[in-house]
Order: C-alpha cells, then sequence, then structure tokens
C-alpha cells in the first residue's frame, strides 16, 4: 500500500512538472534576436503571457518545423488590463511584417484574434523555414492567450508548394491517352500568404494529332488565369475564369512527335487579387477523329502528284520556278523600258530636223 501511494505521489510530481518545464521552454524573447523558439512540427503550440511592465512592450516567438504550402494559423484573445494600442503581427525570416492586427483594446475588454498565412515555395530556402510572431503594446498593459497551428495544402501530392518559376515547378502525375489525371493545387489571397502562381511539369504520352485537354477548376472564392507553355517558355494556349468559382478550359491539338512529350502548365490568381483557396486540374488526351484522319490522308495524296521526287525536292522546285518566273518578269519590264526610250528618241529626232528648214529659209531671202 505504501508503495503504490509512493508511485501515486511521484506521478502527480512528474505530471506538475510538465507544464513548468513548458512554460520554461517558451519564455518570451523581448526582440527578434532573442525570440523564444516553437517547433510546429508536431502540428500546434500555445503560448500565453502579460504585457504589464512599463519597459516591456513586445513578446517574441519563433515558429519553426515550417516548410511551403503550408499554412499557419493564429486564433485567441487579447484582453485589456489598462487601456492601449495592442498588435499581434506575424513576421518573415527576413523581419518583414506579413500579416497582423492592430487595434486598441480598454480595460477588462476582450478582443478576438484571428489570422492565417500560405507560405510559397523560396528557392533560395528549399527546406524548413521559420516566421516570428510579436505581441506588443504602445501603452496601456495586456493578458494574451494564442493557439499556434499548421494546415497542409501541397500541390499535386508532393509534399511542398510549386514554384513561381517553370525551373521550380514539380512533377505533375504522368498523363497518358487511356488516362483521365487528375490532381489539386492552392493560391493565396493577397495578405494572407504569398503563394499567387504554381507551375506544373507535365509529361505526356502523345501521338501525331492528338488534342491536350486541360480543365482548371477553382472553388468559388479564387479566380484563376492558366496558360499551357513548351520547354521554352512559348505559351500555347491561354485562358482565365471570367468570374469566382468558374472553370476554364485549355485546348491544344499539334503535330506532336510520338511519344512522352514535356509540357509547363501556369496556374495564377493575379497577384492574390483572385482570391484564394484550392483547385482541380483534370488532363485527357483525345486522339483525331477518324474523318481528321481520312482528311488529311487525302490532303497529302492529293498535294504528292510526283511522290518519287519527294517533298523536299518539290519544294525546290516549285521555289526555282518562282525565282524564274519573276527574272521574266523584270525581263519584260526593261524591255518595254527600253522600246519606250527608242520611240521616244525618234519622235524627237524627226521635229528637230532644223538645218534643212533653216537652209530653206536662207534660200527664199
Amino acid at each position: 500500500m505504501e508503495r503504490i501511494s509512493l508511485k501515486v505521489l511521484l506521478l502527480s510530481i512528474m505530471l506538475l512538472c510538465i507544464p513548468f518545464a513548458y512554460s520554461q521552454g517558451v519564455e518570451p524573447g523581448l526582440d527578434f534576436d532573442t525570440a523564444a523558439p516553437l517547433d510546429l512540427s508536431t502540428g500546434s503550440a500555445s503560448i500565453n503571457g502579460s504585457l504589464t511592465k512599463t519597459f516591456e512592450d513586445n513578446h517574441y516567438y519563433m515558429l519553426t518545423g515550417l516548410k511551403s504550402g503550408v499554412q499557419v494559423s493564429i486564433t485567441g484573445s487579447l484582453k485589456g488590463i489598462e487601456p492601449g494600442l495592442t498588435t499581434v503581427s506575424l513576421y518573415s525570416p527576413t523581419r518583414a511584417r506579413l500579416i497582423g492586427v492592430d487595434q486598441v483594446i480598454g480595460k477588462n475588454i476582450v478582443k478576438k484574434i484571428e489570422l492565417r498565412y500560405l507560405l510559397a515555395y523560396d528557392p533560395a530556402n528549399p527546406g524548413e523555414n521559420k516566421l516570428y510572431v510579436r505581441i506588443g503594446k504602445s501603452s496601456g498593459s495586456l493578458n494574451y492567450t494564442l493557439d499556434i497551428s499548421i494546415e497542409y495544402f501541397f500541390d499535386a501530392d508532393s509534399g511542398r508548394d510549386a514554384g513561381a518559376t517553370m525551373k521550380d515547378a514539380i512533377q505533375a502525375p504522368s498523363i497518358s491517352r487511356d488516362v483521365v489525371t487528375t490532381f489539386r493545387g492552392y493560391l493565396a489571397e493577397k495578405e494572407y500568404g504569398n503563394d499567387y502562381s504554381d507551375y506544373y511539369k507535365l509529361n505526356i504520352d502523345l501521338q501525331p494529332k492528338d488534342e491536350i485537354y486541360i480543365e482548371v477548376k477553382p472553388e468559388p472564392y479564387l479566380m484563376v488565369w492558366a496558360s499551357l507553355l513548351t520547354p521554352d517558355g512559348f505559351s500555347l494556349r491561354y485562358n482565365k475564369s471570367e468570374s469566382k468559382g468558374e472553370p476554364l478550359t485549355l485546348r491544344v491539338r499539334g503535330d506532336w512527335k510520338t511519344g512522352v512529350n514535356t509540357f509547363y502548365l501556369a496556374i495564377e490568381n493575379m497577384g492574390g487579387a483572385g482570391g484564394g483557396g484550392g483547385y482541380t486540374v483534370k488532363v485527357e488526351i483525345h486522339p483525331p477523329k477518324i474523318e481528321d484522319t481520312t482528311a488529311t490522308s487525302f490532303a497529302q495524296t492529293q498535294t504528292s502528284p510526283w511522290p518519287f521526287l519527294g517533298q523536299e525536292n518539290i519544294r525546290n522546285i516549285i521555289i526555282i520556278i518562282s525565282v524564274a518566273i519573276v527574272a521574266i518578269a523584270i525581263i519584260v519590264i526593261i524591255v518595254r523600258r527600253r522600246r519606250r526610250v527608242i520611240r521616244v528618241e525618234e519622235e524627237w529626232g524627226g521635229w528637230s530636223t532644223g538645218e534643212s528648214w533653216e537652209g530653206g529659209w536662207e534660200e527664199t531671202l
């Protein structure tokens, strides 16, 4: 019985020490350099504290364990002890303010806090990222209680956000003629993230005259534009939503090489002005219709009266004939001009036979 009581006592002491140790681990910093680290790789963390001292106007926390495609959410409340201007703000790794709430809180007044921010892919920092949270006041005093959590919005199930350039594009699922390929992506609304553009690399198994059909369907609060690009950045097709939630389509038919062809799909929301949310991309390959194939074959038969010469030789013969026609035309023009000059000279010469005329005048005198 004594052993059981001793175990219960030790367990109680350990449970009491856990919150004490946790609170010691998140002791807030007074500036960016001393910000207390909060590891969000586990999914969430909670912070609470007070700004009551005269020369203690800010508490700083550093959020770690973040990466692109992660949305950080901050919810909670501030309670005024003495009236004053307060702020809860989120900062980038370079300590630039990203988003925040600034408000005056009166004595014993409770204000709710809701912030969210979606992180885009950063080529300069492709791995884990970090952000800073600042709780501050310019006057008065307050208590705060905040819950910080993360939510994953990875593009095409890639484990990260799609980059904003062709160089940083992520690989979309492979696409073939017999399968309808779909994948999802996400974009941030302006001021609620910096993810405004997604690029995907598409490997499509094609045959000549196949049609690439792409449909982009945004969620109700999102409007996007999309472009299908060649590997050198040339836009094959472009389209955009006319309103939020309206899908768009891209259709391209070409004389593709047989096998896997590479393209890039760009999807953007006009710098965040088109709203935020998810979208679904559907890609299909439509083979050419039978009548199109028949018409193409007939046209090829009709345009090749001398199949033994080959297309290249026929083109060269046509060029030579065209040059000869132009040369003949030039010669004809030159000959006509020379004849006209000779005729004019003859006419002027007949009128100016003044020697005999003058001689005849003298004889009369």
